[in-house]
């Protein structure tokens, strides 16, 4: 790519979000947000359009990610890359505050179609990924944001957190896993 040129990025799944330079999602929330179900829709791009495919907080989401993972390879140009973000499975308060696959997409979601059919770790992502067509390049797990909690609240994950993270039980102190992949020819 020459230095003038700009890339082109995918944001699938994009809410709120303003990264990329072309946008997808389920419920737009603004108007250049090309409205798509990736369970069972085509990405309405052409092959080979896009340098990185970027999903943040969806993959949890899809009741067919193998779908709405051959769609973003088929949009990737050759060696493109996908970031992925999803809910990391091992972490502790997934289990134990009961967050997951269970009441937590009717309480906590703006859409009663919003529900969780997944939580992955990163033997799953690897399984999933390559199955449809992409390498692993990186791979890294991400802490908690803590958006929206109390101080309190903010301050018992974050000691939890770093206890878990320094233990043999580190993978619970990790909220999300991120993965960098590219597409296989």
């Amino acid at each position: 790519m020459r230095k003038n040129d700009k890339l082109k990025i995918l944001n699938v799944g994009c809410g709120n979000e303003t990264y990329g330079t072309h946008f997808v999602d389920l419920y737009p929330s603004r108007e250049e947000v090309i409205r798509c179900d990736v369970n069972k829709e085509k990405l309405p791009f052409p092959s080979n359009y896009f340098d990185i495919v970027y999903s943040k907080n969806l993959f949890e989401h899809l009741s067919n990610p193998d779908f709405a993972l051959r769609e973003m390879r088929r949009v990737l140009k050759s060696e493109g890359k996908l970031v992925l973000i999803t809910d990391y499975a091992h972490y502790w308060c997934y289990a134990i505050g009961g967050t997951h696959l269970g009441g937590y997409e009717k309480a906590n979601t703006r859409h009663e179609e919003d529900k969780h059919f997944l939580l992955v770790n990163e033997h799953h992502i690897k399984n999933f990924l390559e199955k449809n067509g992409f390498k692993i390049v990186k791979l890294n797990f991400i802490e908690d944001d803590y958006a929206g909690n109390s101080l309190l609240k903010k301050t018992l994950k974050k000691i939890v957190n770093t206890i878990l993270q320094n233990s043999p039980l580190w993978r619970m102190g990790y909220k999300w896993i991120k993965v960098v992949a590219r597409k296989v020819s």
